[in-house]
């Protein structure tokens, strides 16, 4: 079993100094990684609650202004949904007695509407939010790719020095 990055080595607090928490904490999950496989577990890894976070523009690598700037707005505004219901004056709620009638059922009628919307709505919020994660991951792995392939760059340009200066 691979060490989680949800579950801290200082777990537990000894203050012992022959005792290190760390190896204890090590053994502890090989033990259990054995026990699972005696006992035919499946290897399943469960994801964290919440949106994986906005990673940033990097600092370090060169990166496209115009997809950090959208993928900022879309972590910013994922959850903004307008339903409030919005009812604009009409002749027919001016009628002595009747008007006030009409109003009531016209209400209800919106609010009728605004139910199923803002069901709607809150199902389509969640699904922006796993979409926006997904965006954010993939915007951090890429970031993590850029850097490993500038750091191969520039080993291979030292090995083609190495071997330019070992050639004359």
């Amino acid at each position: 079993m691979t060490s989680s990055p949800d579950i801290p080595d200082n777990l537990i607090e000894i203050r012992d100094p022959e005792i290190d928490p760390t190896a204890i904490m090590a053994e502890i999950r090989v033990r259990v990684e054995q026990r699972r496989r005696e006992l035919g577990y499946d290897n399943r890894r469960f994801p964290t609650f919440g949106t994986a976070d906005y990673p940033g523009e990097p600092e370090d690598i060169p990166f496209d202004d115009l997809l950090y700037h959208h993928l900022r707005l879309a972590n910013r505004h994922y959850a903004e949904v307008e339903t409030r219901p919005v009812l604009v004056s009409s002749p027919a709620t001016r009628l002595p007695l009747l008007g006030r009638l009409w109003g009531l059922i016209r209400g209800g009628a919106h609010n009728l509407v605004l139910f199923y919307v803002n069901r709607l709505a809150a199902q389509q919020i969640n699904i922006n939010r796993h979409l926006v994660s997904v965006l954010n991951r993939q915007a951090a792995q890429a970031q993590a790719q850029e850097r490993r392939l500038q750091q191969l760059e520039e080993e291979l340009a030292h090995l083609r020095s190495a071997k330019d200066k070992a050639g004359e």
